[in-house]
Parts: C-alpha cells; structure tokens; sequence
C-alpha cells in the first residue's frame, strides 16, 4: 500500500465513522458494508505515528498519552479517533502537505 494513502485512509476513517460534517472537502465515508480492513487500520495507525508528533507538546498532552497507551490498533484506534479526531483534524489542516513530508520522511 502507498504510504501516502495512509493519511487518507485516516482521513476516510474519521468522515465514516466520527465526524459528521465536512472536516475534509473530498474525502466521502465509506458505505455500509464496506468495513476497513485490519490492514487499514494498521495503515491509520502507522499514518497516527507520523502526526502525533506534529500536536502540540503541552496542549496536547491528553491525546499524546493516549496515543502511546494504544497496545492493539484494530481493537483501539476508533475509540482514541472518537475523543481526538477534532484535534487529529486541526492538526491535518495546518499541515495541507503531511502527506507529502511523510512521504520524503520515509525515503
């Protein structure tokens, strides 16, 4: 999987499962039926690890420690999205070009 979608399946994630306004013009939820794989969570997971970095220290430090707390993604990662997406989203739109810096962070 490109390491690139990994930042759109977390933003595909947020929309289908815990927001229900636009928080990212573009991106749909998924249909019903349509479940993410574990292999996808995975992908959200590892895309976390390169934004949790990117909150700020103190402010954040709630989310941050949660973050660390996760021991199974795919049993955890929606209930720790469901109380930080909001803060997962600022931090997504301050940084417009994650995608690509996480992309020039891995070669």
């Amino acid at each position: 999987m490109p390491l690139q979608k990994n930042i759109y399946l977390l933003k595909e994630f947020i929309k289908t499962l815990v927001a229900t306004e636009v928080v990212f013009p573009g991106v749909l939820p998924r249909g019903l039926g349509h479940e993410f794989s574990s292999s996808e969570i995975d992908a959200i997971y590892f895309g976390l690890k390169f934004i949790i970095p990117k909150a700020h220290p103190f402010q954040n430090r709630d989310m941050i420690d949660a973050f660390e707390q996760i021991d199974d993604p795919t049993m955890e990662i929606h209930w720790f999205l469901s109380d930080y997406w909001q803060t997962i989203v600022a931090i997504l739109t301050s940084y417009p070009d994650l995608a690509d810096d996480y992309l020039s962070h891995m070669n």
